[in-house]
Order: C-alpha cells, then structure tokens, then sequence
C-alpha cells in the first residue's frame, strides 16, 4: 500500500485539474525555497562542522564546540519547520544530558544519533536534493513559459543560433509559432505539475525520515506493559473493567459473570 500524501499536497482526481489546484504551487514554494534556504544552511552548517572538527584538537575550545553543534541542531530545526508549507513541521528528540560537566555534555552531543542525521542531511544530501528540485522547477517554469509565449513572445530578440532569425525555430517568433507552442505546453503542463507534486512528495519524504526520530521497535510492546491488562506494569496490578473481591482467607479472586447452566 503506498504511502498517503501530505495533505497540502494531494493532488484532485481529475490531472487536467492539477495545473489549477493549489497542490503544484505550493509545492513549487517548497521546492525554490531550497537552493535559498537550504544553501544557507548547507554553509552555515559546513562551516560550522569544520570549525568543530578543527576546534577538537584542542582542548580548552571545548564551549566553542558545543557551539558549533548548537549552530547545526538551529540550522535542523530551521528546515524541520520549512516543511510548514507542504505538510506539518518534523518532530524531533535530541539525547538529553544527564551528567554534569562540559566534558560530559560535549559526549552526549557529538554522539547523539539526531545529530549526525542532522549532518547528513544539511551537508551530505543537499547537492543530490538541489539538483532534484532545480530539474523539477525548470521542467515546471518552462512549461509556465510556453503557455504564457504569446503574450511576450515579440519581446524576445535572439540575435543568432537556433531560434534566431533563420534559424530552425525561427518560427517561435511569430504569432502562429507561439500559439502552437503554448497549445502543446498546456497539453504537457498536467505533467509537468505531476513531476513537481512528486519531486516535492520526495523531498519531503527525505526530510523526514533524516530529520525525524527514529521509530521505537519496541513501541507496540510497551504499549502493552504500560497498559492495562495481564502483562501491565502499571503498579497495583489493578487491570481496568475487572475488579477482585476478597474471599474468606484473605486472597481475591475474579467474580464469575458468566451464566449458570
């Protein structure tokens, strides 16, 4: 069974509709916020990655490290909260520090699993992600382009090459040329929409299972223990719709509720 949409960004039933719904567009503010937002964090990141890297030969810089693992914890949250605008913000958990002491502090953050995602996410995968998103919003822009040809097409003066004067799509230039080509661009935008509603999906997908806790395998059978029942934890062994009641020689037993004969 495939995985639901965000539901910012599930697309109508009809694809001639997707061009008009909202699913494409605000996929496509996820998708261009990236090279800005994410290349900001990509440096931010990196350059504070290396300055630790640098700093933890020494040790009387062991604050200014702590530091520059707050800086990539900041720059995660800033793109856990970017999702905002496609889906709900990623959650996350951090290791909590329950020794005293800086040396101690700096351990539980240098080798807190959360934080080594955050590292593979703002410095490993954002070339791949950036060149996902850049194919998919030039595909999108493009297409944008050619519906839109002959409202601007005579504003385009191409002095040489293939869509020069002579050249073999000189034809572009003309008012029969552009509409021809915007009615092929409307014929193609559906999919060009579906593209970016799937490289955004993607993206997001990505984030999330980087950037978000780890799912516990033993969560189901905590559940158990911590709930009522005869496996419960709880303390008073007390089991919730089923009471005790006392007997002559002190020990309980459960009341029979069922029928006779």
């Amino acid at each position: 069974m495939s995985r639901p949409a965000p539901g910012r960004l599930r697309p109508p039933a009809s694809l001639v509709r997707l061009p008009l719904s909202t699913a494409p567009w605000l996929a496509a503010g996820y998708l261009a916020t990236y090279p800005l937002v994410g290349g900001a964090l990509f440096a931010v990141a990196t350059a504070a990655f290396v300055g630790g890297v640098v700093l933890s030969q020494f040790t009387v810089t062991v604050p200014l490290i702590i530091g520059s693992v707050w800086v990539i914890r900041s720059c995660a949250q800033v793109e856990r909260g970017r999702a905002v605008l496609v889906d709900r913000p990623i959650p996350y958990r951090y290791s909590e520090v329950t020794e005293t002491g800086l040396p101690a502090h700096l351990k539980t953050r240098c080798t807190d699993p959360a934080f080594a995602r955050d590292c593979a996410y703002l410095i490993l995968l954002f070339p791949p992600l950036l060149v996902l998103d850049l194919f998919a919003l030039v595909v999108w822009l493009v297409s944008l382009g050619c519906v839109t040809l002959p409202l601007w097409y005579r504003a385009v003066e191409v002095s040489g090459g293939p869509a020069g004067p002579h050249g073999t799509f000189s034809w572009v230039h003309t008012l029969p040329g552009a509409l021809a080509l915007a009615l092929v661009a409307i014929a193609l935008l559906p999919f060009a929409a579906r593209l970016l509603l799937a490289t955004a999906r993607l993206h997001l997908t990505v984030a999330q299972a980087v950037l978000r806790p780890p799912r516990d395998p033993l969560a189901q059978a905590k559940g158990v223990l911590d709930g009522p029942g005869p496996l419960s934890t709880v303390p008073g062994g007390r089991r919730t719709g089923t009471s005790t009641e006392p007997t002559e020689n002190g020990e309980t037993h459960e009341p029979n509720i069922g029928r006779a004969g």
